[in-house]
């Protein structure tokens, strides 16, 4: 069993929840962002330990959006309670004592990339590489680069992935597209043939309708149609704001999607800040239901 971590159980000390395996894809996916723009977040240590895949929000274009050299860069997180400070010693433990998975998220709010050519792709592998061996390792891509305007370079993308997966054997390569998007749709699709993407998360919140139950069922229909339910986590979103659920209709829109497709992958949280605020009341509401499910094949 884990060890205890900040006053909490770790992952294996809560009732029908097992560590992740040492590499490659969880057979069952509780997620959440952890964005790097607020002063006090909690340390990666320290995060709930339902999740057990955190998403590092997130890696930006140098030169902004859509990258000038292909490379990308890091801020880290405000340190207010050491997640600065602590942040490699944290992210490693999360890793290799409390088994969770750690995924680098690329791009996001409003930070599109292009890779039209060879050049900017080597350039991006570089920096990946690079902050790789900067925070210690991690397990994986978020592919969050396609939105608003800019449109997937899929031929690239395919490549890079498929390069990182080759130099980071068990490298998870993911992506959270947008659920009505037929180019984000194609670009999975593609994606998941070439063997470059391991899941697509579509992100149902902060849009109109978006956190509506009926329209996440419907729309979970589409996409487990495109790329099969072990491919396929659901992205919800838990606030009290517009276009957001609570953490009851994310739990009851959890159970509707689970009853069609028991294969589902699993879900993530925006945010983890959010989630703490209001006492982890997404992990240990949905996160029991999504984990405690038979595993997606």
């Amino acid at each position: 069993m884990l060890a205890a971590v900040g006053g909490v159980p770790g992952i294996a000390g809560i009732a029908g929840i097992a560590a992740p395996a040492p590499a490659g894809l969880p057979a069952r996916i509780l997620a959440g962002y952890y964005p790097a723009w607020y002063d006090a977040p909690a340390r990666l240590r320290d995060i709930d330990p339902h999740y057990g895949l955190i998403y590092l929000f997130s890696a930006r274009p140098v030169g902004g959006a859509p990258g000038t050299t292909g490379a990308v860069y890091w801020k880290p997180p405000g340190d207010g309670r050491g997640a600065a400070t602590h942040f490699n010693a944290d992210l490693q433990y999360a890793r290799k004592v409390q088994g969770r998975k750690v995924i680098l998220s690329v791009g996001g709010d409003g930070n599109g990339m292009s890779f039209p050519d060879r050049a900017k792709s080597r350039a991006f592998i570089a920096s990946i590489v690079a902050l790789h061996r900067q925070f210690g390792g991690f397990d994986g891509l978020d592919w969050n680069t396609f939105q608003a305007n800019q449109r997937p370079d899929t031929p690239e993308m395919i490549w890079i992935s498929l390069e990182l997966k080759r130099i980071f054997p068990g490298f998870i390569i993911s992506a959270p597209p947008a659920p009505w998007s037929a180019i984000d749709q194609r670009f999975c699709q593609d994606m998941l043939r070439a063997g470059a993407l391991d899941y697509a998360a579509p992100q149902y919140y902060d849009g109109p309708n978006l956190a509506d139950p009926a329209y996440v069922i419907a729309n979970v229909d589409q996409w487990v149609a495109l790329l099969g339910a072990p491919h396929v986590v659901i992205g919800f979103g838990t606030n009290s704001a517009a276009n957001f659920m609570s953490d009851a209709q994310a739990a009851s829109t959890w159970r509707a999607v689970q009853q069609r497709h028991p294969q589902l992958r699993g879900a993530f949280n925006w945010e983890l800040v959010t989630d703490e605020r209001q006492g982890w009341a997404f992990a240990r509401k949905v996160g029991p239901m999504v984990l405690q499910a038979a595993p997606a094949n």
